[in-house]
């Protein structure tokens, strides 16, 4: 575990002992934080340092503290084996090095990264691909210029803009997207990435005929319906997150870096929230993030025609080092859906009428939006629940996670839903309405 840390300042809080306080003091406590820096950040927050002591001793007579000091503990022990299981795996004198395989049979392959969890780069798979040999940003505009497609957008005026993925979403048409991405140099700001859902409308399949063999374990059959396509700049940046599934990406034109975390050291990446890590790789905060600097990080370069195997948990930023087109897919014949709990506490509700309209308070209580198995689209609430969506010969079927939840609160106020492309389109009984754009 790591060393006592300077707590960080909350803000803002009330210039009184109330519950916000509370937390933050109980928060500080399980994670170490010396009692007289904690002081500090308590009177420089306005409080009297007689009644922040008061609070600080409180907790040791206090019976839910104990029983979070207990749940720690045993949060420890697990903390404990999966570090003990990376210390064994970073034994491998091989273990730093990210492989480039050729010729796999599906059996090896298997064997080795798929249950052995190791990231690889497989190589010579595409040579047959129509993709390496036509594909390039003056090819997809000619071809596709005159749709319109979804993309994020203004992603450097917001620094969780991939949490914030689906309120970042703009429409625009492909062949004026395409220059932008050639004129603009190196940026951030804007990426076509999976959550456009393009390789399910039938327009862009042509893009899919391009695609030849597939590496091992493949099942051609799923293809369509579990493959995205990515487009955007140099300099674009995927963050720290672990996904929820295995996958391969293939890059078709430009340069990616891609850099692993083991999931076994997930307590050293700073999971609060949903799939997504606190911590840059381009920028570690040593101070805010200590117990990542005993993390180990792998490095690879994918080249165009190079496919990445991206294991189960495994945490990665993805960095693209030139003007990029890559192709993912996720279709492995083996199971390959997995829970993940969101390690963020449950939101407390907020009142039913906390916006004039349906749609506006919907969008600020969304988390996500996947295409899980089966093309059901599932939408996740800040409180944990989700809606499903699914579409049937008879038009969309609804399905709430659980009851008296945030999602079962909003399928209670839809007076229609559509189909749009990959994309929900909801309306609501106000006359609001929201279109959702799922991700994977």
């Amino acid at each position: 575990m790591s060393s006592p840390s300077v707590p960080i300042p909350p803000a803002p809080l009330p210039r009184q002992i109330d519950a916000s306080w509370r937390r933050w003091i109980v928060e500080q406590r399980l994670g170490g934080s010396a009692i007289e820096s904690m002081l500090q950040v308590m009177q420089n927050g306005g409080l009297a340092r007689v009644d922040a002591e008061r609070a600080i001793a409180a907790l040791d007579d206090d019976p839910a503290y104990a029983a979070a000091l207990g749940l720690q503990h045993r949060l420890r022990k697990l903390d404990a084996v999966a570090l003990n299981l990376q210390r064994l795996w970073a034994s491998d004198p091989q273990y730093r090095t990210v492989e480039k395989r050729a010729n796999l049979s599906d059996e090896e392959f298997a064997a080795r990264y798929v249950r052995g969890c190791r990231p690889v780069v497989l190589t010579g798979h595409t040579r047959d691909w129509p993709a390496m040999r036509s594909w390039s940003p003056e090819d997809l505009k000619q071809r596709f210029g005159h749709l319109d497609v979804d993309v994020q957008s203004e992603r450097h005026a917001d620094p969780n803009y991939e949490q914030n993925k689906l309120l970042l979403t703009k429409r625009v048409n492909l062949g004026a997207f395409v220059d932008q991405v050639v004129r603009g140099g190196t940026t951030n700001d804007y990426y076509l990435t999976a959550n456009n859902e393009l390789l399910r409308r039938p327009e862009f399949a042509p893009l899919l005929d391009d695609i030849g063999s597939l590496p091992p374990l493949c099942d051609r059959s799923q293809l369509a319906n579990r493959s995205s396509f990515w487009f955007g700049p140099a300099g674009t940046v995927t963050p720290l997150h672990h996904d929820t599934l295995m996958l391969f990406h293939t890059q078709v034109v430009g340069r990616k870096r891609w850099r692993f975390v083991s999931p076994l050291e997930w307590s050293r990446a700073y999971n609060l929230r949903n799939v997504f890590s606190e911590v840059d790789l381009e920028r570690p905060d040593p101070v805010r993030f200590p117990a990542f600097a005993d993390a180990t990080v792998l490095e690879v370069v994918v080249e165009p025609g190079e496919t990445m195997f991206l294991p189960l948990g495994w945490w990665h930023q993805v960095t693209s080092l030139e003007v990029s087109l890559s192709f993912s897919y996720s279709c492995l014949a083996v199971p390959n859906q997995f829970d993940y709990p969101d390690p963020a506490p449950p939101l407390p509700a907020p009142p039913a009428a906390a916006s004039a309209h349906t749609a506006d308070a919907m969008q600020d209580e969304l988390v996500n939006a996947v295409t899980v198995v089966g093309g059901i689209i599932e939408v996740q609430f800040k409180d944990g629940s989700t809606l499903r969506f699914r579409s049937r010969g008879s038009g969309m079927e609804v399905q709430e996670s659980r009851p008296d939840s945030r999602a079962s609160h909003y399928g209670q106020r839809l007076a229609g839903i559509s189909g749009d492309g990959g994309a929900i389109q909801c309306q609501f009984t106000d006359g609001s309405s929201i279109r959702i754009v799922p991700f994977g």
